[in-house]
C-alpha cells in the first residue's frame, strides 16, 4: 500500500511538534553533516519541515526523519536505529506528494516525489549512500543530476 508523507512540522520550531529525540546533538550532528556537504545555508535549515516515517531498516525504533529542505527542491533523510546511532540516509529531489511505495529496494520501500516538469521521480536505497534518485526513470533537474553524478 503506497502511503503519503505529510511534511507538517517546522524543524527550526523546536516547540512541542518537534520531540526531544529528534533535536538531540546526535541527530544534529547527522544534519550539520548533510548541511556542510550539499552546502545548504542555514535559511534552508530554518524553513525545513519534517516528516516521520520507518524507512524499512529498524521497525521497532524511532522512525527516520526526512526533511524538505526550505526553498529546494530537496529532501535530506536521517536514519534512526534503537542499536547504532543516527546517520545519514540520502537524499531526494522533486516536489510534494513525497510517497512510499509499497515496492522495496535493498530492504527499503522506494520513495517517490513528483517532478516540476511533470511525471514522478523515483528514490531507492543504496546501502553504501543511502536514498537517491534511480538513474533510469524521469529526466532530473540539471542541480539534481549534477549532485548524483558528485559534481553538485
Amino acid at each position: 500500500m503506497t502511503s503519503i508523507l505529510a511534511f507538517n512540522r517546522s524543524f527550526s520550531d523546536y516547540g512541542p511538534d518537534m520531540q526531544a529525540e529528534e533535536r538531540s546533538p546526535e541527530i544534529l550532528d547527522v544534519v550539520e553533516g548533510f548541511m556542510h556537504r550539499w552546502s545548504y545555508s542555514v535559511r534552508n535549515l530554518i524553513g525545513a519541515e519534517v516528516s516521520v516515517e520507518h524507512l524499512g531498516g529498524c521497525l521497532d525504533g524511532a522512525p527516520d526523519l526526512i526533511f524538505r529542505m526550505a526553498a529546494l527542491d530537496y529532501f535530506e533523510i536521517v536514519i534512526r536505529c534503537p542499536d547504532r546511532p543516527p546517520c545519514y540516509g540520502g537524499w531526494l529531489t522533486g516536489t510534494l506528494p513525497v510517497t512510499v511505495s509499497p515496492e522495496a529496494v535493498n530492504g527499503r520501500p522506494v520513495l517517490m516525489t513528483a517532478s516540476r516538469e511533470g511525471g514522478r521521480i523515483r528514490h531507492i536505497f543504496d546501502p553504501l549512500s543511502g536514498y537517491r534518485p534511480a538513474a533510469a526513470g524521469a529526466a532530473l533537474p540539471l542541480h539534481a543530476a549534477r549532485r548524483l553524478s558528485g559534481f553538485g
